[in-house]
């Protein structure tokens, strides 16, 4: 089955539902930029000095990962200074897993604006992105080890209640990798492609390309050249330092809490399953080795600043938490995390915006940037989200921080 031309979006209205791109929508369409960028634009600088701040911004969210925490940063830095979203106004991912409609993005854009920031879940796709983002781009993602996340995709997604097979197996790992290719085929569409080298799959490569070697091999040399920062969560915290200075941005706007689960599933796994998984995701393990060991060269060659830089962010967050929280809390079933304020900190907006989960996130920067078509229902729809959540996530945005963003009484009026 052609599973991965199947869209799985998450939706909060049928109204604002992105059409499906029409066919070679990007095939006539050739890259030409009105300005050209030097190399040492896209590189990061090896010390601290003079740098022009950058605004423009692709992050490829990968799945599992750890992209909502980083995730989050971006949106607080876009809204902090009135940047511009690619987004499908209400939705978290963009016709992910299928091809992005750019058509369609460029008719909800901002009149007589760029859009600045990238940050949904979409498949990667060079050429759509260069045609709606500014010249000067900067293309950045994240990677985790192979291992923990598959294993967080398999207990995040209950793979073990949507697969009818593994639903009464006292071991459902052992029970997949029995047969993995005919028991992926037994997953629900919008689950299969996260099954196997799913990092891999959100950059781009065809699964029809996982057991060639050379079209691998080209894959990752693609995305090497294509991305001028590839982080890694093992090693987030320098990631974020190095994504600093390659932006130019300041220190405290790379603050972060955990918003998501990334529990330690393998300590139960045994160790010839642990060995079945890497060799399942084989493809997403070159990937990661090889971005890992780029990632770790270039922090070698940052200077003696760098390393402080580093202790300061750490210490930044640990103090984040002391201030802002007393305590964190389970959410979406235990997949992600959810924080309750500290009195001292209960009407501080940065506190608040740390602990909002990136769904939320989302619906409150379609509110800003696409007022004049998000509809009364779909603003009551968020407003019922909004609370709903904030049963279990006390500390995230309340809806009386964020309902005046419409600007429009009549509106507010019917809520």
């Amino acid at each position: 089955r052609a599973r991965e031309a199947v869209g799985a979006t998450q939706s909060t209205g049928q109204r604002l539902v992105a059409p499906n791109p029409p066919a070679q929508q990007q095939e006539k369409w050739v890259y030409n930029p009105q300005k050209v960028y030097p190399p040492e634009w896209y590189e990061v600088p090896r010390s601290l000095g003079t740098c022009t701040r950058k605004s423009d911004l692709y992050f490829l969210r990968t799945h599992q990962t750890g992209t909502s925490s980083v995730t989050n940063i971006f949106y607080r830095y876009g809204q902090e200074h009135h940047l511009n979203f690619v987004m499908s106004p209400l939705k978290l991912s963009i016709n992910y897993p299928g091809k992005i409609n750019v058509q369609y993005l460029e008719s909800v854009r901002p009149k007589k604006e760029q859009y600045n920031i990238l940050c949904q879940y979409i498949r990667h796709h060079r050429m759509d992105v260069l045609r709606l983002m500014p010249d000067g781009v900067i293309f950045t993602t994240l990677l985790r080890h192979p291992l923990d996340q598959f294993l967080s995709v398999f207990n995040n997604f209950d793979i073990k209640s949507v697969i009818p097979n593994l639903q009464l197996h006292h071991d459902p790992y052992r029970e997949f990798f029995r047969n993995p290719e005919r028991i992926a085929k037994l997953s629900p569409d919008n689950i299969y492609h996260m099954l196997q080298n799913s990092m891999s799959f959100d950059l781009g490569l065809n699964p029809i390309k996982f057991k060639e070697e050379g079209a691998v091999e080209e894959f990752i040399e693609r995305i090497d050249q294509e991305f001028h920062l590839v982080m890694i969560l093992e090693l987030l915290d320098e990631s974020l330092v190095l994504l600093k200075r390659l932006m130019c941005w300041d220190l405290k706007q790379l603050i972060y809490v955990k918003l998501s689960v990334n529990n330690e599933y393998k300590a139960s796994v045994d160790e010839d399953i642990r060995q079945k998984i890497l060799d399942w995701n084989a493809i997403d393990l070159r990937l990661y080795n090889h971005f890992r060991a780029k990632l770790e060269r270039l922090i070698a060659e940052q200077d003696e600043s760098f390393h402080a830089e580093v202790a300061v962010l750490k210490s930044l967050n640990t103090a984040f938490w002391r201030e802002c929280y007393t305590n964190a809390l389970p959410v979406y079933n235990g997949n992600k995390i959810g924080y309750i304020l500290s009195e001292d900190h209960k009407g501080n907006t940065t506190c608040k915006l740390l602990a909002t989960d990136d769904f939320t996130q989302t619906h409150i920067v379609s509110m800003k940037q696409f007022k004049d078509i998000i509809s009364p229902s779909e603003v009551l729809m968020v407003r019922n989200h909004m609370q709903n959540v904030k049963k279990h996530n006390p500390a995230m945005l309340a809806w009386d921080d964020v309902k005046d963003v419409l600007k429009s009484p009549t509106r507010h009026d019917e809520l």
